[in-house]
């Protein structure tokens, strides 16, 4: 009589099969980490892609940076030249070389009768006039006619104080001596700013 062993068979497809799934769930281990190497190598090599654009840009914007930095010195040093040039300009016109005379025609004209100049500076476009007067008023006068000048502007009296002057000799003391009066009068001093050029806009 024949016999067939079917268990033996049986447990030989099924360690086969096992096999075959041990070797196909390693393959499926092995792709998906193959996968994921490849997305991180991916990813590193992008991320290094940024590191170099970011370190190109930032290189770019400091250069950019430098250039705005250099224009605005440019346009600080054009501004500056120009204000200079208008200057020169204002200095050699015609209207600046004939101001003095006109200064002087007007500080003549603006003094009233028994008011007398003794000095006249100016030094930074401020002038100080010194002089003497019979009273305040004459005083109050000439700094009023003197401020309606374009070429005085903030007239203001500084001071004033009493002084008495000597005058020739009048008459004859006894032993032959001429005396001199004694006139009382008003010392002043006026300061004013000296506008060159009235007529050009400030």
């Amino acid at each position: 009589m024949i016999r067939i062993n079917l268990i033996g068979s049986r447990e030989g497809e099924e360690s086969s099969s096992r096999r075959t799934e041990g070797v196909l769930v390693g393959g499926a281990i092995a792709v998906v980490l193959a996968g994921i190497a490849m997305s991180y190598l991916a990813q590193q090599s992008t991320a290094s892609n940024l590191d170099s654009t970011a370190a190109l840009l930032e290189a770019e914007l400091v250069k950019i940076r430098q250039d705005d930095e250099e224009f605005k010195k440019m346009q600080d040093q054009k501004k500056e030249l120009e204000a200079k040039l208008y200057i020169v300009s204002i200095l050699t016109s015609k209207e600046r070389r004939a101001a003095p005379v006109h200064i002087l025609d007007d500080l003549s004209a603006s003094a009233p009768e028994y008011l007398w100049l003794t000095d006249f500076t100016e030094k930074g476009g401020v002038t100080r006039i010194n002089g003497r007067a019979v009273d305040n008023q004459t005083i109050a006068l000439f700094a009023n006619d003197l401020a309606k000048s374009h070429y005085f502007q903030k007239v203001e009296i500084r001071e004033t104080s009493q002084e008495d002057v000597a005058t020739a000799p009048q008459r004859t003391q006894p032993g032959g001596k001429q005396a001199a009066a004694q006139i009382p009068v008003k010392k002043f001093l006026i300061e004013s700013t000296i506008n060159y050029l009235p007529g050009a806009a400030p």
